[in-house]
């Protein structure tokens, strides 16, 4: 510490925190008897010396495991979910393709495959999106109670149009798009 907060320089910097112990009976503090000196000149006090029902302290030799923050029943999304819904929205367009492959003779009838497949794909992807959208509002409301100025930060990115919105408008626009080339 400096002189300008109060205190001086001189000294060691160590605070020495006197050692309390219960008696029976009322009596004058004695300070204890040195027993063994260290090399750092603090006193130790002897081990009959100690408080009843305390035990000395080791080092850690093991230290537990952080608690993780709970998760709750929402379900937490890595980056690649979208990926993931996108596939499984693909795959069951495949698997429309497969049915109705046998009946589709003219160009527009496979056209209208292709755009079946894109939009149940992009519908995959905006699924899932939206799910962790939804997830967010959740938090937020959450989080509303807690902590109002953080509510503050995330307003505008969940009012108006999220990448969830538009890709569920863009594939409702692509699946109508399948819809109006077969007819």
């Amino acid at each position: 510490m400096s002189e300008r907060n109060g205190s001086s320089s001189v000294g060691t910097g160590t605070a020495e925190i006197p050692i309390v112990r219960p008696t029976a009976e009322a009596s004058p503090p004695q300070a204890p008897e040195p027993t063994d000196v260290p090399a750092g000149g603090a006193t130790v006090a002897p081990e009959e010396e100690a408080v009843p029902g305390m035990q000395p302290t080791a080092p850690v030799t093991v230290r537990p495991r952080p608690r993780m923050p709970r998760r709750g029943p929402l379900t937490v999304m890595g980056p690649w979910a979208p990926v993931a819904g996108g596939l499984l929205g693909l795959v069951l367009g495949g698997i429309a393709v497969a049915v109705l492959a046998g009946t589709a003779g003219s160009f527009e009838d496979r056209l209208a495959l292709v755009f079946v497949v894109l939009g149940l794909g992009m519908l995959g992807s905006a699924g899932i999106l939206l799910a962790d959208e939804v997830r967010m509002m959740r938090q937020r409301a959450r989080d509303a109670v807690v902590r109002p100025q953080w509510v503050e930060a995330t307003a505008g990115l969940l009012n108006g149009l999220t990448p969830a919105r538009l890709l569920l408008l863009s594939s409702g626009f692509v699946l109508f798009l399948a819809a109006y080339v077969s007819r």
